[in-house]
């Protein structure tokens, strides 16, 4: 059954008597849209398109590389004009490069966006007659892989090795050593039950022989440090146990590549790495 209001009884006139009557004025009635905006989960947004973001978003973690809610990430630009060849292309970072530092200061980083395939291949938005979005390949930045010495990489280096180490570069492989997900490691001790993480009472001794064994020579840039140089090569716990002394947890690194280790950055501020930087400045 339709109810048909008076002709008289106009919103206007309606809404007076409700005003007289201390009762809530009626508004016209009409369809109302509500837009709920459903977001996927912030590791599936990274693996897909990518994430806008600005500076202060991006966290740099105490090895250099880079940081968004929990998740390492690599920052690139995503929105291009036109396709050119890759050499062209812009590339990707993992680490707070001066590429980067660069952009930060010249207020030019909002156009980047964080994203975390291994794939190799970036969502890319060619803006040329429209908007024509892709997979595409791009290179790892240099400058990147020399803020954390990766395999040794040396923008000193010649031409020709410097671009197959960037060939060779794998995302597998990296976040292999530096894990995507930043929560994901679940300690196996509880309180009662870990071991106190310092150096065992033999230490001096089993850094000297592991040292010596391995030719004093840094397993990560080459140097080799004998004699007194020696005070600047370190013996390094892979696992970040101090206790766990075996073989293959210890690593023979110069005071240089030490500090570029996960959560050694502070060893930068130490007299000896000062010390070694200025008479080895090619290795820091």
């Amino acid at each position: 059954m339709t109810i048909k209001l008076p002709d008289f009884l106009t919103w206007s006139t309606l809404n007076g008597l409700r005003s007289k009557m201390g009762a809530p004025l009626v508004e016209r009635f009409g369809v109302q849209h509500v837009v709920t905006v459903i977001e996927l989960p912030v590791i599936d947004r990274l693996q897909g398109a990518g994430i806008d973001v600005t500076a202060d978003q991006i966290q740099v973690l105490d090895d250099g590389t880079l940081a968004y809610k929990g998740y390492r990430v690599l920052v690139y630009i995503r929105d291009v004009p036109t396709i050119g060849n890759r050499g062209s292309m812009p590339k990707y970072h993992f680490a707070h490069c001066r590429t980067l530092e660069t952009m930060y200061r010249n207020h030019r980083a909002e156009r980047y966006v964080v994203a975390i395939s291994d794939s190799g291949l970036f969502h890319v938005n060619v803006l040329d007659s429209g908007i024509k979005s892709e997979p595409m390949k791009l290179d790892v930045c240099q400058n990147c892989l020399a803020h954390i010495r990766w395999k040794g990489f040396d923008m000193q280096m010649a031409r020709p090795r410097r671009l197959s180490i960037v060939d060779q570069f794998r995302l597998t492989e990296f976040f292999d050593k530096y894990p995507k997900d930043l929560l994901s490691v679940t300690p196996k001790h509880s309180s009662a039950t870990a071991s106190i993480n310092t150096y065992t009472d033999d230490w001096p001794d089993v850094s000297a022989r592991t040292r010596s064994r391995r030719g004093y020579k840094c397993e990560k840039c080459d140097i080799v440090l004998p004699g007194v140089e020696a005070k600047f090569l370190h013996v390094h716990h892979q696992n970040g146990q101090k206790h766990d002394n075996t073989d293959g947890n210890l690593k023979v690194l110069c005071i240089g590549c030490h500090a570029e280790e996960l959560m050694h950055a502070h060893m930068k501020s130490l007299p000896d790495y000062r010390e070694f930087s200025e008479r080895y400045r090619r290795y820091t």
